[in-house]
């Protein structure tokens, strides 16, 4: 996933649409995999396993959300505004999904509108690329949506302040391009939505932000972000403590707590182990550990941990 690119014309970035944080990594993720440079890319097939696996999802219901976002996809539209013409637009995301549950392993298939495709395909200006790996990490809608407005300026020489990015977003065009609706008070909109987003970019992406209210007369009307990109340096990581096994009988919903407090702790390790290397491997007695605490409650985890470690026993034998 380090390679892993979103690409998306500043048009589109700067558009309005409403995505939940599942409709929105199934977009981000499908931009991954095509090339910008191309004229479209045609069908694009997203596995549960790929999805769960690029957003360190560990639930039962993966097919399902992932199932469900590619439907609620189709019904919203995104509305972008024409300078030249001084109009408005609203474009379908998708003309077509698809989703199977199969032997090969359940998947969803999607293709962009063609109305879409020019915010997506041949891009040579006016762009905005941002890492996938840190668009991953973050886990609401509006935090996706302000790393990309951040970045969008990052390149701009007349964005530039003090060895610092300077951006300047007005309150009411963030809640319009992001959907939102209330927060009619500043303190509500800073300490719900603000100051979240900036805390998960600060811990999770690659730049560190700060901001500032912009007042007009008593109204806080807009908000001026500085940045800075800062190089992602991950200590590696730690492998944490497991829980003793209670004194319970087998089978109990008691050892099932147990296993799965200490298959969460497994998986949230060798999530952060991959961040750190992503060629780096889970000792294979903890490999075993997973398939025996998810056999009760992830299948999707399961699968993927049995394989791995049929695969790791065998090039030992």
């Amino acid at each position: 996933m380090d390679k892993l690119t979103v690409v998306h014309a500043n048009e589109l970035v700067e558009a309005s649409y409403s995505l939940s944080i599942n409709e929105m990594r199934v977009i981000a993720l499908a931009c991954t995999k095509v090339d910008s440079r191309k004229e479209s890319c045609g069908e694009i097939t997203i596995s549960v396993n790929d999805f769960a696996k690029a957003y360190g999802i560990t639930n039962k219901r993966v097919y399902g959300d992932l199932r469900d976002s590619v439907r609620a996809i189709m019904r919203k539209p995104v509305k972008l505004f024409d300078c030249e013409k001084n109009k408005f637009l609203e474009f379908a995301w998708l003309v077509k999904n698809e989703y199977e549950v199969g032997e090969d392993g359940s998947h969803v298939k999607i293709q962009f509108s063609p109305l879409i495709e020019p915010y997506l395909f041949e891009l040579k200006e006016r762009f905005t690329q941002i890492d996938f790996k840190f668009a991953a990490r973050l886990n609401t809608p509006f935090s996706f949506r302000l790393y990309q407005w951040l970045k969008k300026s990052e390149k701009l020489k007349k964005a530039k302040e003090n060895q610092t990015i300077s951006v300047v977003l007005e309150v009411d065009w963030m809640k319009e391009q992001a959907a939102l609706s209330g927060y009619e008070r500043w303190d509500n909109f800073k300490n719900r939505v603000i100051q979240p987003a900036v805390d998960k970019i600060n811990t999770e992406t690659d730049i560190s932000v700060i901001y500032e209210p912009i007042r007009s007369g008593r109204a806080i009307h807009a908000v001026k972000f500085n940045y800075v990109t800062e190089a992602a340096v991950f200590a590696k990581p730690v492998r944490p403590r497991l829980k003793r096994r209670p004194k319970v009988v087998k089978g109990s919903h008691e050892e099932g707590v147990w296993m799965r407090k200490n298959l969460s702790l497994l998986l949230d390790y060798e999530k952060a182990l991959k961040e750190y290397d992503n060629k780096a491997k889970l000792d294979i007695k903890d490999v075993e550990r997973i398939v025996e605490y998810s056999a009760i409650c992830d299948h999707v985890t399961y699968e993927r941990a049995k394989k791995e470690l049929l695969a790791r026993r065998k090039k030992a034998a």
